[in-house]
């Protein structure tokens, strides 16, 4: 059975997060290790989706990318909350910062960071750098591999840029005043993956883009059993709502 999709930027948000909840990496995490949920506009879904609550507008957030002139204009959050850390399944948000909790994470840990380019094909992400000293992922990226921690990088399929990410990056390094280009490699969870791991249909992105409201949406023709897009059609309904961030 083979049905199509379309997805607002919102709604894959909200998707995407289920389905970063949903895999098995994190669920272990969760249970018996300790998971942090870096800052971003699609970690502020995965965020509400561990807390079992909304989170206030950019209260979760770091760098924002926006147009001269935003519609409804951007007013910064005054109820901003602490990085999420979840050991053993107990949230904490006392002000360690994930970069903090890191340096003692252990193997089979979590960390969950968006990004802001994606290379689909090559399983590749990256992440856009102005801060001198790496911001976020600097500060992470050495226990990451020290202490072989898993990172999980909940991403839109709006996000594919049409340029090798690795290459860019390299550009973006030599001579550039604005931002770098990091790449990113590890648990890629797009729309795609997130259908998949809650109803184990089979997705593909057949288009993407529109107008009002549709701009950067995405529409996908899904393939599964009569079982599995009974699931999908349900979770579709819960996020029909989804308001634009």
């Amino acid at each position: 059975m083979k049905q199509e999709f379309i997805l607002t930027v919102a709604q894959s948000k909200r998707l995407i997060a289920k389905g970063v909840k949903a895999h098995p990496v994190v669920k272990t995490a969760f249970h018996n290790g300790t998971i942090g949920i870096c800052r971003g506009t699609t970690c502020t879904y995965v965020a509400e989706e561990f807390l079992d609550r909304k989170v206030g507008p950019f209260a979760y957030t770091t760098g924002l990318t926006l147009p001269k002139k935003p519609s409804p204009p951007i007013e910064k959050s005054q109820n901003s909350i602490h990085d999420v850390i979840i050991r053993q399944g107990e949230i904490h948000m006392d002000g360690e910062q994930v970069t903090e909790a890191a340096i003692n994470m252990q193997p089979g840990d979590v960390i969950i960071k968006g990004a802001n380019a994606l290379n689909y094909r090559d399983k590749i992400a990256g992440c856009l750098v102005g801060h001198p000293r790496g911001g976020t992922v600097g500060g992470f990226w050495g226990p990451l591999y020290g202490m072989r921690i898993r990172l999980v990088i909940p991403v839109g399929l709006e996000k594919e840029v049409g340029f090798d990410i690795r290459d860019v990056s390299a550009v973006s390094m030599d001579r550039n005043p604005s931002v770098s280009l990091m790449p990113m490699t590890g648990i890629i969870i797009t729309e795609i993956e997130a259908i998949d791991l809650l109803t184990g249909a089979r997705a593909y992105q057949i288009a993407a883009g529109g107008i009002r409201g549709a701009e950067g949406a995405v529409r996908l023709l899904v393939d599964g059993t009569d079982e599995q897009m009974k699931a999908l059609s349900d979770i579709i309904k819960e996020i029909a709502e989804e308001e634009p961030y």
